[in-house]
């Protein structure tokens, strides 16, 4: 059975420093997959690099501690504080959950984007309230869904797509290349993820996030000439998660599949 890797870049659609970044480590042949965040003012940006690569697997980033919603507040009252935006209370109701999911997937879709799986931004599908309307998206547009181990729901492994492993470690500080290096190492026979947060530092990025120079950092470790060179000496096949719906590759088990990349 061969090695199968996904390396998804999170945080798409945030700024457009971060959206460069992406594409640029997937044209190096590094990253192959980004989660893109329909509710942040990069969004338009990232839609217009996307189309012009589309052998980037894209999908959808749910978000609900970041910025406005998509629904109208008034529909999703739990989400929301008084102005509006993403309250982060954490009290969610899963009918607003659901909502809120539709309405951003909906928005992706109607960009262009043909979503290759679903996540989420801060791990949220740990929590069932999310986690509950997301495997019901999931099943229903027939789309894999990020497993992180930490899902409490069971039935996100019934999913197509769904890998065996998942690498979930951040690469910005002072041994980020050698433990890059050390889960390239430990990708098993099967399919993994292993997800990054690369990008440049814009004019943008420090509006939105904290995480601003550190994204630097992992491009940089990303982008070492030695990352590239482990995966071929390791002949791990570089996949996004496009490949394993329509090729047939499923968690623990490979029907068949032609490699699509090899780096």
């Amino acid at each position: 059975m061969a090695k199968y890797l996904i390396i998804n870049a999170d945080d798409s659609g945030l700024a457009p420093g971060i959206n460069q970044a992406v594409i640029d480590l997937h044209q190096a042949g590094v990253v192959t997959s980004t989660s893109l965040m329909v509710n942040m003012p990069g969004f338009k940006d990232a839609v217009k690099r996307i189309r012009h690569v589309p052998t980037l697997g894209v999908g959808l980033h749910f978000n609900l501690s970041e910025g406005s919603p998509i629904a109208p507040p008034n529909w999703i009252p739990s989400l929301v504080d008084h102005k509006g935006e993403f309250s982060n209370n954490l009290g969610w109701d899963e009918s607003d959950v659901m909502t809120e999911l539709k309405a951003q997937m909906h928005r992706l879709q109607s960009a262009g984007i043909n979503p290759t799986h679903i996540d989420s931004h801060g791990f949220i599908q740990k929590r069932m309230a999310v986690c509950r309307p997301m495997l019901i998206l999931a099943r229903t547009m027939n789309l894999p869904m990020r497993r992180t181990g930490w899902e409490p729901d069971p039935r996100i492994n019934s999913l197509p797509g769904v890998v065996d492993k998942f690498f979930s470690n951040v690469y910005f500080e002072d041994n980020g290349k050698s433990l890059l290096l050390s889960n390239l190492n430990s990708v098993p026979h099967g399919t993994t993820e292993l997800i990054c947060h690369p990008g440049y530092v814009d004019e943008y990025l420090p509006k939105v996030s904290t995480w601003t120079r550190v994204r630097e950092i992992e491009y940089s470790v990303l982008a070492d000439p030695e990352v590239i060179k482990t995966i071929r000496r390791l002949k791990i096949i570089l996949v996004n998660y496009g490949h394993l719906k329509y090729f047939g590759i499923l968690a623990n088990k490979i029907i068949s599949m032609t490699p699509m990349q090899k780096v």
